[in-house]
């Protein structure tokens, strides 16, 4: 009750500043959502480095984030093919630092931490900087992204609250039900037709956003039970705790990592095929 209480105070709180951000970013300052994207990633990166470093594994935190702000500006500024030649510069930069520093002690614990770090945040949530990338209606596809994730995450939590009976993997995510999964899956397609009324104007085919919608929540759910089954094999229940009931910048992000990926791959199959 006190969770459901505090989501109630800080949740609008919440939707009115990623609401204005969004509106600043479409009609003012094109890509200043970018930035407060590229800045949460980091701020989660960094509390999923404290997560790991608690738990005895420790990363090379600077050239972690280093790494992730290089493949954020990457996904805004750089064509698509330079991204296998940067990945791999970083995974060899890293490689080089690690043998000038002459410590081979818990070498690959430190070379997979930082690598894990970087790739389940910033790479992973690099997808979505790439949505906006988009020429048309890269802003608008964004917003579905949003509105699936958060909605579908809503429903569930109300839902899988109120009435959640069947478990659905209780090894890696105790509370989540089947309940909870339905409503977060029902809550993404009504959220995905209120932005194509808004934000699109009706002009994208049912064919072709409700299946994004449902990729879209199906992935934010993956991503949920992901960042799940990291806290849980770390023994912690909220990598921070920024904001009350919500807890840090890496709770808050979490169903981007996967929704993220998987709507952008749907929309280079589809709709930016050619």
């Amino acid at each position: 009750m006190k969770d459901l209480k505090q989501r109630l105070t800080f949740g609008p709180i919440l939707i009115a500043a990623v609401v204005g951000l969004f509106i600043l970013d479409r009609d003012y300052l094109p890509g200043i959502a970018m930035v407060v994207l590229g800045l949460l990633t980091l701020a989660a990166q960094h509390e999923f480095y404290g997560m790991l470093e608690r738990h005895g594994l420790r990363a090379r935190r600077a050239m972690g984030a280093l790494f992730g702000a290089v493949t954020l500006a990457a996904a805004w500024w750089l064509d698509s093919s330079y991204g296998l030649p940067l990945l791999v510069g970083m995974l060899v930069l890293l490689l080089v630092v690690e043998i000038l520093g002459r410590n081979p002690k818990d070498a690959p614990t430190r070379i997979g931490t930082t690598l894990l770090g970087w790739l389940v945040v910033p790479l992973l949530l690099s997808s979505a900087v790439h949505i906006r990338g988009f020429e048309k209606d890269g802003w608008d596809w964004l917003m579905l992204l949003i509105v699936c994730c958060k909605v579908g995450d809503s429903a569930a939590y109300l839902v899988g609250s109120a009435i959640g009976k069947h478990k659905l993997i209780p090894e890696v995510s105790p509370n989540k039900s089947w309940e909870g999964a339905a409503a977060s899956l029902l809550g993404a397609v009504i959220g995905g037709y209120l932005v194509m009324e808004w934000a699109f104007g009706g002009r994208v085919e049912a064919a072709i956003w409700i299946p994004a919608a449902i990729i879209t929540n199906v992935g934010a759910q993956f991503g949920d039970l992901a960042e799940s089954l990291l806290k849980r094999g770390c023994e912690t229940k909220d990598s921070a705790s920024t904001v009350p009931a919500f807890g840090g910048t890496f709770d808050m992000v979490d169903s981007f990592l996967i929704a993220a990926p998987a709507l952008h791959g749907y929309l280079l199959l589809t709709v930016y095929s050619s």
